[in-house]
Order: structure tokens, then sequence, then C-alpha cells
């Protein structure tokens, strides 16, 4: 860690940096011996596995996309309700909370932006992310579920997904964060399935440029459904990575809390965990590290730390390590519970 973290050093001038140039805040990245590749020969070896390991690939998120509902890919655990908290009531018992093992860790994670990729205008496509949970939401049968990252069903309702209402034709996995403090409000941040269509295998660029028509769709779909108010799925601003499009996207506010930017490569994949092909920057970085102008309510930050400092403090508080150059993350299962049960009521099916 202490060498990923050193190519953020802040001896190098940014004057002559283009966005499409490799940053010099992370020129000595290539220098280090302990790290097996860089970020950018990474990436190019994610391609390679995406062309050359199709059917891996699809054996890992298989039991995501099936629809048998077996009993078997559920693990039950002992964890008292967010409801139960509320009460104090020393005589609530604790009840078994289910983990569905297909659900768990599919979501596809980003790292930190430290190569800035030669093609990152033209190739590049970035979304500003909301402040939230991120979730897995699934849509079949007439029900709508959210799942969490470790697989909890925090959630179900109807809603105008597609599979997930009145009709309860088709099915609908998206991936989304769940507003902190409105339950009903989600952003869609990518799609995995729809219209009987994988799209764990389709290009970034393509995926992204569903999502407006999908969230048209929900809205038809949500006026139909009869009872309480439904809740609402957007989709947050996003456009390609060149310096006028970002800094027209970060002059103003946005209509929520920006949590940061995700950077996606066109010809990405939707793949679970980690990968090199979507990376992240907070807002008050872009100026640094990518030229680009922000928002004056965009450039504080949580603490004074430099960015590389920044970047240690909080890969040391989210237990994120880097072995051989990769990203890498174990927590301890009761600590997945606990982190759950304190953000989310646990629905138990």
């Amino acid at each position: 860690m202490d060498e990923l973290v050193d190519l953020m050093n802040t001896s190098s001038s940014l004057n002559d940096y283009a966005a499409t140039e490799r940053h010099p805040r992370f020129d000595n990245y290539k220098n280090v011996a302990k790290i097996a590749s860089s970020q950018n020969e990474r990436r190019a070896e994610h391609r390679e596995r995406q062309r050359s390991r199709r059917n891996d690939a699809y054996d890992r998120q298989r039991p995501m996309l099936e629809d048998d509902d077996g009993e078997d890919d559920v693990e039950s655990i002992i964890g008292t309700s967010m409801e139960a908290e509320e009460t104090a009531n020393p005589f609530q018992l604790q009840r078994k909370a289910a983990i569905c093992k297909r659900y768990k860790d599919q979501l596809m994670l980003s790292e930190w932006l430290i190569d800035i990729p030669n093609e990152l205008h033209g190739s590049w496509t970035v979304v500003a992310s909301p402040k939230g949970k991120r979730c897995l939401v699934i849509a079949k049968d007439g029900i709508t579920k959210v799942y969490s990252k470790h697989g909890f069903c925090l959630d179900q309702f109807k809603s105008g997904i597609p599979g997930g209402g009145a009709a309860g034709h088709g099915k609908t996995i998206l991936d989304c964060i769940r507003h902190p403090k409105n339950k009903k409000q989600f952003y869609i941040l990518d799609l995995i399935y729809a219209n009987m269509m994988s799209f764990c295998e389709v290009e970034a660029v393509i995926r992204l440029n569903q999502l407006e028509a999908l969230a048209e769709e929900i809205i038809i779909n949500s006026k139909r459904i009869r009872g309480g108010k439904t809740p609402i799925f957007t989709v947050p601003p996003r456009c390609p990575c060149n310096v006028e499009e970002m800094a027209k996207m970060m002059a103003e506010p946005m209509s929520f809390d920006l949590d940061g930017l995700l950077y996606y490569s066109n010809d990405g994949w939707y793949t679970p965990g980690y990968t090199p092909l979507v990376g992240w920057l907070e807002p008050w970085m872009l100026p640094e590290v990518l030229n680009v102008p922000i928002h004056e309510s965009y450039k504080a930050k949580e603490n004074s730390l430099p960015l590389k400092e920044y970047v240690e403090d909080y890969n040391d508080k989210h237990n994120h390590h880097y072995v051989h150059g990769r990203p890498w993350e174990k927590k301890k299962p009761e600590e997945s519970t606990k982190e759950e049960k304190n953000d989310e009521q646990i629905v138990v099916d």
C-alpha cells in the first residue's frame, strides 16, 4: 500500500498536463518493483481476458442471472433487525436473516484512478455517483427486491421496473445506489439484465446508453401500479471524458449529494469485483488530477490531508489493500453482517 500511495507525490508540476495524458503525479508508478504491473497494463490484461475467457465470466455470474430459486443458495445467519433495535425491547427475539449467495459479491467495483489512460478522451465515460448505498435491484415475478453487496435482502416492493410490477413479466437486474434517507429513491448506475438478455458481456457505452429509455419505461409502468407511492428510479448525469464536458457537468451543484465520479472504459464488460476498467475520483480531486475546474461547493473534502495521505487514510479505514498491484478487500463475516444491520433493516423472505 505504501508503494501505491507514493504514486501520488506532490512534487510534479501540473501546468502542462492534459486530461488525455499520463498524469505526472503518478509517473513513478511504473518504477515500483513490488507492484507486478501498472494499472494501465492491467487494463490491457483485463480486456484480453474479456475476449479469451467469455465462458469463465459467464459461469461466475450465471447463478445471478438464472431464475431458479432453490434454497441451496441461501445462508442463514443470526441477526437482530433494525426494527427490533429501535423498539429497545430486551426481550425482542433475534431472527434469522438470509444471505442469498447468488447475489453476494456480484457488484462491479471501481479502483482509484491511478494511471490516467492515454485514451481517456473519447474512449471513457464519466458518471456522477450520488451518495448512498450500492445495491442490486432484482425485478421478477411481479416483485422487486433490493440486495446489498453482501447478499442481504434489504427491501421488497412493487415497482415500474419490467418484471417487478403488476404484470410480472420478464426479469431485470440493475446496479443502483439507494438514497441514504429516502429509501424510495434509487439512482441507476448500470444495466446487468433486461429483455431476456444478459448485458454482462456488453460494452459499457452500450449499457449506459440504455438507461434513459429504461428509466422512462419505469415511469410509465409505475403509473399502472395501484396503491402507495412507487419507488423512483432516475439516471445520474454522465458525459464523455474530456475537459470541456467534465467542466460543464461540474460547473453547477447537482440535484443530489455527489459522492464521487466513476470513470468507465467504454469497452469494459460488467464483471463482479474490482476492475481497472472503472476508475474512481472524489469531486475535489478533479482539478488536481485531471485539470478539470469544478464548482466551489465541490472543493471541500473531509479532511485537510494531501492527496496521497488522503488515499492512504481512506484505504486504511475501509480495509483496502493491494496485492501484486491489485486491489484486495477482506472483511470478517461478522463485520459485514454488523455493517448491513447498522445501515438497513434486513428483510427476511
